[in-house]
């Protein structure tokens, strides 16, 4: 919460002064601290009287969210697109209508918010893509979407894509992609006697966002004015999983969709089935349920069964989207 915050808030404070590539690093820092000093005096105005281990792992927080905002900088000055929404709400009380599934004279709304909206304006047309901020390992994985998980961001970029034209000047809308921004600091796992050369490439696998970006090189160099990104997802060992055409995306969108009309109908129909997904005995729906303990599943009594998400190759679910196999 205290990351979020505080990166919202000194994006928005470099917006209004023209931009963060207008900023030195001194001015930048000053503005960080503004907003960790703003935070403080709305969420902990009792800081100094909590624990001196709080007060020191806060302290640490704040180093650790200047040198993303450090990290966030340079990504944003070497790009053309910008910020261009913070904290943008779905829903009756947000910026942009709920999403809505109608099911055989049923409405499902899904409510939800995006931590950040960047755009790029492009012969008439804006590219949008969003920007999720992960303290945790969160990535993007183009395999979940077989089992309708991890359908929130790409969600939302379609949602924009339908309604965004109204709130962005009224420019139609294409959609660019989806990012998670790891805002955490990762302490890199190296040798005592590692060279520069192989903690540089350490740090550059960390700094890489995890996501899905519109395979376009007009695109893809407005995100980033590099031959070799440094930010962008276009690792050579996974570019079928984090890029996608236009027609792809179309048809995420459309899978997406459907998935939603079958949360819907099975919603209508009361359905209550135990059947969380596994991908292994770390990796479980159940890990993290809170309702574990009411729920009491366990795998083979009583017909309780995992449903074990089988790892496909990017090719394969393009090919099944594509064919329409994805359900059923």
């Amino acid at each position: 919460t205290f990351v979020h915050d505080v990166m919202e808030h000194t994006l928005r404070a470099a917006k209004a002064r023209g931009g963060l590539h207008t900023l030195e690093k001194a001015e930048l820092h000053a503005l960080v601290q503004e907003a960790i000093a703003d935070y403080k005096t709305r969420v902990l105005p009792d800081l100094s009287e909590k624990s001196a281990r709080f007060r020191y792992l806060f302290d640490r927080l704040c180093d650790s969210t200047e040198r993303i905002m450090d990290e966030v900088a340079d990504e944003l000055k070497h790009s053309d697109f910008e910020p261009v929404a913070f904290e943008l709400a779905f829903g009756p009380n947000g910026q942009l209508p709920a999403v809505t599934v109608c099911e055989k004279g049923n409405t499902a709304r899904v409510v939800g918010k995006v931590d950040r909206v960047d755009g790029w304006l492009k012969d008439g047309k804006l590219y949008l893509r969003v920007v999720d901020y992960k303290t945790g390992a969160k990535r993007f994985d183009l395999a979940e979407l077989r089992y309708g998980l991890g359908l929130q961001m790409l969600l939302y970029l379609f949602t924009l894509r339908d309604e965004g034209g109204k709130l962005f000047g009224g420019y139609p809308i294409e959609p660019a992609g989806v990012l998670y921004l790891p805002a955490r600091e990762k302490l890199l796992n190296l040798p005592r006697n590692a060279s520069e050369e192989e903690i540089e490439r350490a740090m550059h696998k960390e700094l890489q966002r995890s996501g899905m970006v519109l395979n376009d090189p007009a695109v893809l160099h407005a995100m980033e004015h590099s031959d070799t990104p440094q930010y962008l997802p276009l690792s050579s060992l996974r570019r079928a999983d984090t890029l996608a055409s236009a027609e792809q995306l179309g048809l995420l969108a459309r899978h997406i969709e459907t998935t939603l009309l079958e949360l819907a109908h099975e919603l209508r129909d009361g359905s209550i089935t135990a059947d969380p997904y596994f991908r292994s005995g770390q990796d479980t729906a159940c890990t993290h349920c809170d309702y574990l303990s009411v729920c009491h599943f366990t795998p083979g009594v009583e017909g309780d069964c995992h449903r074990v998400l089988t790892k496909l190759p990017a090719d394969k679910i393009w090919s099944s989207l594509k064919g329409g196999e994805m359900h059923g």
